[in-house]
């Protein structure tokens, strides 16, 4: 299957302050939002400096995003006594805090906003130069709209578990999973609807990962798992497991309930072959492509 980049490249929007590492965010009260969705945009700070900061399409916001998912005047986070409130202002597409569809909510340090294609983090007053660098540490290794490890860490990581399964024999195994027919998908529901589904999936699947497995979004609608020490037989059931946690019910989304299903391309390794992480990837990648010509919602190893 060919790999896909992140879907969105957005300019730089107008209220970005720059930061140099060197010194504490200028922020007032010492609170800030930082930006951490879409790839490509992450680590813009904005400073909450007034009274109240309006987020939206609007060139009159005082953070405008060039967004056409968002409202005009989407939500607004005002200061009150000694906290932050966001509130919505009747935006057509919702906002949303970890995930939660709000109408006001009292914000708290590390909270998630996502309104349109936006994830922004509160930071809140003490400690913003630390979250700060938590935030920015999370932007280099997580994906943010799914909460998984992005492409850059997994490759990084699958590359050690290659190297301590030929030095340990220790066996490992890969799984690349694609989601079918996901641009119809959105084609149908529009993509907002295809970013719940994406957050859904990972919740969804994670419930049968372990600690020591590695998932990570690879681009768009492509997931790939690193699993250690576990057997072939033992790979091909958590693949098929995974594949019935998908297919089993539908997922619900603010426009009702979406079916999905999964294609997997699996590869193992005993750890007493010599074989390198392109290898496997390439492998694993072959039987994805098979298992989608052979008509998707399936397993091939």
């Amino acid at each position: 299957m060919p790999r896909t980049s992140p879907m969105f490249q957005l300019p730089e929007t107008k209220t970005d302050i720059p930061y140099s590492g060197s010194r504490q965010p200028e922020c007032a009260n010492g609170a800030c939002i930082v930006r951490i969705y879409p790839a490509g945009v992450g680590g813009s700070l904005f400073a909450l400096d007034k009274p109240a900061v309006r987020l939206g399409r609007g060139s009159d916001c005082e953070c405008e995003l060039p967004d056409d998912y968002t409202s005009r005047h989407h939500c607004k986070i005002e200061w009150r006594g000694d906290r932050h409130v966001l509130t919505d202002l009747n935006s057509l597409n919702g906002t949303f805090v970890n995930d939660v569809r709000v109408t006001t909510h009292e914000l708290k340090p590390g909270d998630q906003i996502r309104l349109g294609f936006h994830i922004f983090k509160y930071l809140a007053s003490n400690h913003v130069e630390a979250m700060y660098h938590e935030a920015v540490f999370e932007m280099m290794t997580i994906d943010a709209l799914t909460q998984t490890y992005n492409r850059r860490y997994f490759e990084d990581a699958f590359q050690r578990e290659v190297l301590r399964s030929s030095r340990h024999a220790r066996q490992l195994g890969l799984l690349l999973m694609d989601l079918d027919h996901f641009k119809q998908v959105n084609d149908k529901y529009g993509h907002l609807i295809g970013d719940e589904l994406l957050t859904g999936f990972c919740r969804r699947i994670k419930v049968r990962v372990r600690g020591d497995e590695v998932l990570a979004r690879f681009g768009g609608e492509e997931f790939a798992l690193a699993a250690v020490e576990i057997s072939r037989d033992d790979l091909l059931r958590l693949a098929e497991d995974l594949r019935d946690l998908v297919a089993s019910k539908p997922f619900e989304t603010s426009k009702g309930a979406v079916s999905l299903t999964m294609s997997i391309g699996a590869a193992h390794s005993s750890g007493l072959d010599l074989i390198s992480p392109k290898e496997m990837l390439d492998a694993a990648d072959q039987k994805l492509y098979e298992a989608k010509s052979a008509g998707r919602n399936q397993v091939c190893f």
